[in-house]
């Protein structure tokens, strides 16, 4: 599997995780989160609940405003409204009712309740914070045995998810309530905290789902609420206990559920992740070594010897894989150096290749096409070239000169099949890694151990990975001694500017090194040097102004872009403190949420 399959690969694995887990690529007109909701409500002597609501935004676009819905029941009323706004933790904001302009409200009502709309110029990266201050008339029914708060209290009309939410309610100005017993309906990862010293309780959650919202279910003495006129003649408090019984055993069920999921899922991740781990080292570990290792880049000596090998083998043995745009290149530049093909300038980035020798035409299908279709069978301009479709050709050329490698018993291909296998398990092992890492985070967040074990069997498979590298090769004892000769040449072009040229060889010498510094891309590099070295008289004896060695770092780039493009090379039970329970005990305010415009 070469690189760019590989990337294919792991971009499947990624869609194929969106799709699954839901998350929305697709993004809104206005592009915001909501970092925190967090509510402090009151319960008054007559039965009404004071709320100060306070939304925390952080935007990643324009806006000119946030809205919230607070949906009620018919005998309810929302009054005392009150809106303030603070922008990137500064001064609060008083907004006034009215006008549609900066820092001003609206609060309309039809049947389902109330909306605020606050018109405030908000800014790409702004925090925003908006508080809320309103009464819920009516929010307290007095039963003959008990009073009962049944609210949802973080709706479930948001229009994204909450990161994180943190509600705290006041049932007896912070002085005991025994008897006091507390509910909360949601997403299973919340809790509650109630206190019954203090008379409150406490409601925390993270990542609740904008169309999911939080419900709190309470009772208490009717003392509490002593001049509450939404009364029932009746009793109430054994169905309500009764229905939250039923509500918490049911929660309970789905958690045990959600659990042994998690368990199954956790352990089913370990044994693949081992036995990835177990196969993969016992196949690496025992494995005969095979091939002839180089010789490390920073061992070897330099090499001022012309390699026996034209630059296109030089550059395979170089890095044992096809060669490259840059390869190709260099092949015309020694055609040409040769007088076989003449490379001109025709307009600034523009060339033009000329056929001298047609007996070149013969040497692949790619030079054939190059002249015939893409030019009038005699030339053709890189320009031209880069409107072709070369992909096909040039991948043909590309699998032909790494043949001719493998046929001149430089790499051998029992070797290059052995590694490449090799390197496939490998690779197909990472890839399961990825995906198990990923799936152990988005889907058992809460074992944060199981992310670290995949982490580190991954890691055993990583080292296996660079140990087999380390440990085989591809090239036979005779291309292993030409590769550490073409990769010491390599080195001293390099290194060029580090010694004298003069003292390696004339001119006449460095004219036939030029096709080898293209090969390797380092051809800029050889040509400045040559202009310090060397006068501009003594150059133009064997570089003339007309010659293509004169425009080399120009004709490179240019042929180089034009032939990668034309070759398509461009490139989230009790009532007592506890979790908190699914289901709906059928609360007022569903429905009520917000978001920005």
């Amino acid at each position: 599997m070469n690189k760019h399959k590989f990337k294919y690969l792991l971009g499947f694995v990624f869609t194929i995780i969106l799709l699954f887990t839901g998350i929305n690529i697709a993004h809104a007109d206005v592009d915001y989160d909501i970092n925190e909701v967090k509510v402090n409500a009151t319960v008054e002597k007559d039965g009404s609940l004071k709320i100060q609501r306070y939304v925390s935004y952080k935007f990643d676009s324009d806006a000119h405003g946030v809205y919230y819905r607070q949906n009620l029941d018919t005998k309810q009323k929302l009054i005392n409204p009150k809106v303030s706004v603070t922008t990137n933790h500064g001064k609060e904001i008083v907004a006034t009712k009215g006008t549609k302009t900066n820092n001003t409200y609206e609060l309309t009502y039809d049947t389902d309740g109330y909306k605020f709309k606050l018109y405030h110029n908000i800014e790409d990266g702004d925090d925003v914070t908006v508080k809320y201050s309103y009464t819920i008339t009516n929010a307290i029914i007095n039963w003959r045995d008990t009073a009962e708060l049944n609210y949802k209290i973080i709706g479930d009309g948001w229009d994204t998810d909450l990161n994180k939410v943190k509600i705290k309610i006041n049932f007896n100005n912070s002085k005991a309530v025994p008897e006091l017993k507390v509910w909360a309906h949601g997403p299973l990862s919340g809790y509650v905290n109630v206190n019954r010293k203090l008379g409150q309780a406490t409601l925390t959650d993270t990542d609740v789902p904008g169309d999911s919202g939080i419900e709190v279910h309470a009772i208490f003495p009717t003392s509490i609420t002593s001049l509450n006129k939404n009364t029932r003649d009746k009793n109430h408090k054994k169905a309500i206990l009764a229905q939250e019984k039923a509500l918490a055993e049911e929660a309970n069920r789905k958690r045990h559920q959600h659990e042994l999921f998690e368990q199954i899922i956790s352990w089913g991740i370990i044994i693949i992740a081992a036995v990835l781990s177990l196969f993969g080292s016992i196949k690496i570990l025992k494995t005969p070594h095979f091939g002839t290792k180089l010789r490390k880049y920073s061992d070897l000596p330099h090499n001022y010897e012309i390699p026996n090998v034209d630059p296109v083998t030089a550059q395979i043995l170089d890095d044992g894989s096809n060669p490259d745009t840059y390869a190709f290149t260099a092949y015309l530049t020694q055609l040409a150096g040769k007088h076989r093909i003449k490379i001109e300038n025709v307009k600034r980035k523009n060339y033009r290749i000329t056929l001298v020798d047609p007996t070149v035409k013969d040497e692949s299908k790619l030079v054939e096409t190059l002249f015939d279709e893409v030019g009038d069978g005699t030339s053709f301009t890189t320009k031209q070239m880069k409107k072709a479709d070369l992909e096909e050709d040039f991948n043909d050329w590309q699998d032909e000169m790494f043949e001719k490698v493998e046929q001149a018993n430089l790499i051998s291909e029992e070797y290059e099949e052995k590694y490449s296998k090799g390197r496939r398990l490998y690779r197909w092992s990472t890839s399961v890694y990825i995906v198990l890492f990923i799936v152990s985070l988005l889907f058992i967040p809460s074992k944060i151990w199981l992310p670290i074990i995949v982490f580190l069997l991954a890691l055993i498979n990583i080292t296996l990975g660079l140990f087999y590298k380390k440990a085989n090769s591809i090239y036979t004892k005779k291309g292993a001694e030409e590769a550490n000769k073409v990769r010491g040449f390599e080195k001293m072009l390099d290194d060029i500017g580090n010694f004298k040229m003069k003292d390696i060889g004339e001119l006449i010498f460095w004219e036939e090194v030029m096709p080898y510094a293209v090969a390797f891309g380092l051809s800029k590099k050889v040509i400045k040097q040559l202009n310090i070295e060397f006068d501009k008289a003594e150059i133009a004896t064997v570089f003339p102004p007309s010659s293509y060695y004169w425009y080399s770092g120009n004709f490179e780039r240019s042929f180089n872009s034009s032939l990668q493009s034309g070759a398509g090379l461009d490139s989230s039970t009790s009532g007592s403190s506890g979790g908190f329970s699914g289901g709906s005990s059928g609360g007022f305010g569903g429905g009520s949420g917000g978001g920005a415009f």
